[in-house]
């Protein structure tokens, strides 16, 4: 999964990436779908020249389908169509960049979009009409894992093979291309075929009025320099705690340094743990059990549960009540919370990348839980489909991210202009692991999750011990999926 060219693409993203955070700058100073309504006293931001929306594509002018439908059937309907599908404008700004970038395309190619609702929330009529041989969608979206499992019963198609995809373009996340090709053969599309992979990417926010008064700098500079740590941020967290009401017991009504539930999705990711990684040959395998995941891993575990600053709760949301009363100097969460519940905060904030493990780590990663979408084997033009793909991922970068990022970063969500800088190398960092996906909703991809339950009393070594021979059968049952793709 792993290639010599996504390094050397990710180094250019962020270099283009400073020239698009001052644009952003000047713009503004598992979830609902994000809220886009301007607050009251907001000022609609300047519209400017933004380097994105200069990035040709490679496809053809002169194709016309003939007013064809482009079908995408939907699980999670009522917030996930809008992340790429919008029939009508509202006056909200990432709706209405989400409706400029479909009509962009449905005019230029001669097409109407048609979402489909699937019954049940289900991908079982997706199933159900592939297996019937019924040519009924182009393409379907659905819940991360569910999508990965389905996957394995052969109904999509490797879109490798589709023409007109072009992975050098930044509408395609290195990271997430890179992470899902296996063998030559990529079977989930996530992209900006919908803003759902910015809205479920994962940062640190951070408290800028706690950093102030226990003296310590927000690590902006530490991000630029490549010395954002783990280290780092475990210094500044770990002795960070008072009882605020004074009953002698940690609880949610306390100040904490680090406060994180244990479904913390993503977050073993973006320090570089893939336990299923690829040989040269194409094969599966696992790399879990080493020095430097164990170290990372245990590292996390000491912070959140062995020093006064972290805490772990069970409850998913007590940590972001905890934020959002002031009382957490650092968070971590997906983008959406700060387009959706952080306007109810008068938190002062800043947000970073989630920080390396150690200076030897290149990049910066950023985990996502993306709602990725499949194209069935019985589409019947390779061209119609690759090329929509193509062009919705292409204007979904260059109209509806901007505007999202817009939001992101309006008066009431972010005040700094530095974190409009981190929101760009932020995304451009992007990836939806393949351990994670294709997980099915176990193995060594939910080692720290599992680890983090406050009540799991196993360490790293043992949990690693306990798990491999049920981990090994999955690796089984997918480098026999991929192999199935070269006949």
């Amino acid at each position: 999964m792993r290639n010599h060219a996504f390094i050397k693409r990710i180094a250019a993203l962020l270099m283009a990436a400073l020239i698009f955070a001052g644009t952003l700058a000047a713009c503004g100073g598992g979830t609902a779908a994000a809220d886009t309504t301007a607050s009251p006293g907001e000022t609609t931001a300047p519209e400017t020249e933004a380097e994105s929306t200069e990035i040709p594509d490679n496809l053809p002018d002169d194709l016309d389908f003939g007013g064809r439908h482009f079908r995408i059937g939907y699980m999670d309907p009522g917030v996930y169509i809008a992340a790429s599908i919008v029939l009508e404008e509202t006056g909200e700004v990432v709706n209405d960049a989400v409706f400029e970038a479909n009509n962009k395309v449905a005019e230029r190619f001669n097409i109407v979009f048609e979402p489909i609702e699937l019954a049940g929330n289900s991908l079982d009529p997706v199933k159900s009409a592939v297996l019937a041989g019924d040519n009924a969608y182009e393409a379907c979206g659905g819940h991360d894992i569910t999508i990965g499992n389905l996957c394995l019963s052969g109904i999509f198609r490797d879109v490798n093979s589709l023409p007109y995809l072009d992975y050098e373009k930044p509408w395609w996340p290195a990271y997430s291309v890179d992470s899902l090709t296996v063998a030559g053969h990529m079977v989930l599309i996530s992209n900006y075929m919908s803003y759902w992979n910015l809205d479920s990417t994962r940062l640190f926010y951070v408290n800028k009025k706690l950093m102030q008064d226990y003296g310590f700098e927000m690590p902006y500079d530490a991000v630029r320099e490549g010395t954002w740590t783990l280290d780092m941020l475990v210094s500044q967290m770990k002795d960070v705690y008072s009882d605020l009401n004074g009953n002698g017991e940690r609880d949610k009504d306390d100040l904490y340094g680090w406060a994180s539930p244990d479904d913390c999705y993503a977050m073993q990711e973006s320090f570089g743990i893939t336990p299923i990684k690829e040989d040269e040959n194409g094969v599966l395998y696992i790399d879990i059990n080493n020095e430097r995941n164990m170290s990372i891993i245990n590292d996390i575990l000491s912070a959140l549960k062995n020093t006064d600053g972290g805490i772990v709760f069970e409850v998913f949301d007590i940590p972001r009540d905890i934020f959002m009363a002031g009382n957490c100097l650092y968070f971590y969460s997906t983008l959406n919370f700060a387009t959706t519940k952080l306007r109810e905060s008068d938190v002062e904030y800043g947000m970073v990348p989630v920080p390396k493990y150690d200076e030897l780590q290149e990049n910066y990663i950023s985990g996502s839980t993306d709602r990725p979408f499949a194209v069935p084997i019985t589409v019947d033009s390779d061209e119609f489909i690759g090329v929509i793909i193509e062009a919705m991922s292409a204007e979904g970068y260059k109209i509806v991210r901007p505007a999202y990022f817009d939001i992101a970063l309006k008066n009431k969500y972010a005040y700094d202009e530095d974190s409009a800088e981190m929101l760009d190398i932020i995304g451009n960092t992007i990836v939806l692991d393949f351990s994670y996906i294709y997980s099915d909703y176990g193995g060594f991809a939910w080692t720290l999750m599992n680890l983090l339950t406050p009540s799991n009393k196993n360490d790293f070594a043992s949990y690693v011990a306990k798990n491999e021979k049920k981990a090994q059968k999955r690796v089984d049952k997918l480098n026999e999926f991929f192999a199935s793709f070269d006949g």
